[in-house]
């Protein structure tokens, strides 16, 4: 009968290393600890989702509405928030730049401090991927 020497068998705890070690590295190397970017935006994507969006605040919908819809869309807008009122608007060209589309809207709003609608136009950035947003944008 053989006998073989321990001193050249690996122990339990360094085969866990060693494992784990190389599993860290397939991992790593396979990208999975690189930061994700967002896909390029989707236009007519982003302005199908504006004019939703939009058209959501002209019918006194309440700005929190649009998160529990499907799919569910991130809005930022203080004017809406503050309680202002739309009364119309007028979605302009936008541009794609990298994640976001950039659109002017003409808005015409009402306040409570003033009942005269009031126009402006103002920015919105929306996005497609990987939710859809609607910023009003601070250019």
């Amino acid at each position: 009968m053989r006998h073989r020497s321990r001193e050249f068998e690996p122990s339990g705890v360094l085969r866990v290393a060693v494992v784990f070690v190389l599993t860290m590295s397939l991992l790593v190397a396979s990208g999975c600890s690189g930061q994700q970017r967002a896909a390029p935006v989707d236009e007519s994507l982003a302005r199908v989702t504006l004019k939703r969006v939009l058209e959501h605040w002209k019918a006194g919908g309440a700005i929190d509405d649009l998160r529990a819809e499907s799919p569910e869309v991130v809005v930022q807008e203080e004017l809406w928030y503050r309680g202002d009122r739309l009364i119309d608007f007028t979605i302009k060209d936008g541009r794609a730049v990298d994640a976001n589309w950039f659109c002017e809207v003409e808005l015409t709003v009402t306040s409570e401090a003033e009942s005269k609608p009031k126009r402006q136009t103002v920015t919105y950035a929306v996005g497609t991927d990987p939710v859809l947003t609607v910023f009003h944008a601070m250019l």
